[in-house]
């Protein structure tokens, strides 16, 4: 009988212990099982009191660079200009920093608040479209030296808004109907074509040039974003590619010729690591082979830098990065324009010199692939995770030749880390199609009869042509 009673009660503790590992930390537990913890890579847990600080350290630079007039952050600390894709990160960075308990439901309010008038009125371009940059302090389209100027658009910059867009709807419900509004403003005929191709428009000379811009790995991200709002972009989804060997590793990489298209082709790792944050590589009506594609991709991506850590001991995590001095902005590569470990300017010269340790690719290395058998994202970590200023932010990274700090400070770097720390909180990707809604505003919208047409959306015949 004392047998029977003793082993109730353990069983009854043992529940009981069960139940607070799963509940405790705001669930994440639960959300550690049903997101399929048991058989991840990734970290994910309730953040530790280190982990919580380096998130109040990203936010500080929200904090110090959010413009009162528009709602809008700088895209880089204290200066004016911010990016449509850079509007993405500071929707995401919101969304982390209410769920990590930085701000207050109320804060929350009032920040989205403004950013969503903003966007609502935002100044389109003569297609009606978003355009390339914009002042933080006016939202009206600028040059890099402040000067109001028409500067064409952006599909990768269009889609990572989007992406932002949807997430905050799917996650904050009651605020879906005025961000909708926002996509329905935008005129997509110069953007998309009828075989789903994304395009992109810039000044060359002072005259207009529509071509497409993006290639293997942005591609791919960029078509899921489309896809999200119910578009159909075929042909951004398969990018003509082959496949080359680096650190022992088969990538694929863009067929397309620099050369002669004057577009830079590139290996990066947040193109490949930000599916993996937001839809665990699984984003929703995506098929499950390119699924697959995308996830052993991303894989190879890291697997790759490991590997040269492994072989030349050198510390790598890539990713694109500004420098406080000329030439200003880099893509640091895993494979770039037909060479391994390229760091590409802007002007299309080579900066390997500057090639360095970027923050925000440890950062979604570190929470994407934890616990394979190497401690090389510790390694990462721990070279990295001093790299900040507690009252300014999180640096951009530390130099791969000297290992000195590239102290510049940017809403991309400090958003990513946001992102990262969001993903192990939340137990796995922020995207949960258990909380995606079949019918919204905009879904109404374009399924009206009475709604004007003109600007390609879902459903719409109007397309434009192949230019």
């Amino acid at each position: 009988m004392l047998k029977t009673i003793a082993r109730g009660l353990a069983g009854l503790l043992l529940a009981g212990a069960i139940v607070f590992a799963l509940f405790a930390h705001q669930g994440a537990g639960w959300r550690w099982l049903i997101s399929g913890g048991w058989h991840s890579s990734a970290r994910i847990a309730a953040l530790t009191p280190e982990e919580q600080t380096w998130a109040a350290i990203a936010w500080r630079y929200f904090v110090n660079n959010t413009q009162p007039q528009t709602g809008l952050v700088n895209g880089s600390d204290k200066q004016p200009r911010v990016t449509l894709w850079q509007m993405g990160d500071t929707l995401i960075a919101l969304l982390a920093a209410k769920e990590l308990g930085l701000i207050e439901e109320a804060e929350y309010d009032a920040r989205l608040t403004r950013l969503m008038g903003t966007l609502n009125r935002l100044m389109l371009t003569e297609a009606r479209t978003p355009g390339r940059l914009y002042s933080s302090q006016t939202a009206t389209p600028i040059d890099f030296s402040g000067k109001p100027v028409k500067n064409g658009w952006s599909a990768r910059d269009m889609a990572r808004l989007m992406l932002a867009l949807r997430l905050t709807a799917e996650r904050e419900p009651q605020y879906s109907e005025y961000l909708d509004k926002i996509i329905l403003r935008w005129n997509f005929c110069p953007v998309i074509d009828g075989e789903g191709e994304l395009w992109s428009s810039s000044l060359q000379n002072g005259q207009p040039v529509v071509r497409e811009e993006l290639r293997l790995g942005e591609s791919e991200y960029a078509a899921t974003a489309f896809q999200l709002w119910g578009f159909s972009p075929e042909k951004a989804f398969t990018p003509p590619a082959h496949h080359v060997i680096i650190a022992q590793r088969r990538l694929a990489v863009d067929a397309r010729d620099p050369r002669t298209t004057w577009q830079p082709s590139l290996i990066t790792t947040l193109p490949y690591m930000l599916p993996g944050l937001e839809f665990g590589w699984e984003p929703e009506g995506v098929a499950a082979d390119r699924q697959k594609h995308l996830r052993k991709q991303a894989e190879n991506v890291w697997l790759s830098q490991k590997s040269r850590w492994e072989t030349d001991k050198i510390l790598t995590a890539r990713a694109d990065f500004s420098l406080p001095q000329a030439p200003w902005h880099i893509q640091d590569t895993v494979w770039g324009n037909g060479y391994a470990w390229n760091s590409v300017g802007d002007d299309g010269r080579d900066y390997t010199r500057f090639a360095q340790v970027s923050t925000k690719a440890v950062f979604a290395l570190w929470a994407l692939w934890a616990l394979w058998d190497t401690p090389y994202t510790d390694v990462l970590m721990a070279v990295t995770k001093h790299l900040n200023d507690p009252q300014k932010g999180w640096y951009e990274g530390r130099q791969e030749a000297t290992g000195d700090t590239n102290a510049a400070l940017t809403l991309s770097t400090n958003a990513t880390v946001l992102e990262a720390l969001f993903f192990k909180h939340n137990a796995g990707p922020l995207f949960d199609a258990r909380r995606a809604k079949k019918e919204s505003y905009f879904t109404r919208r374009v399924a009206d009869d009475y709604t004007p047409v003109g600007h390609c959306l879902p459903g719409e015949n109007a397309v434009r042509r192949t230019p």
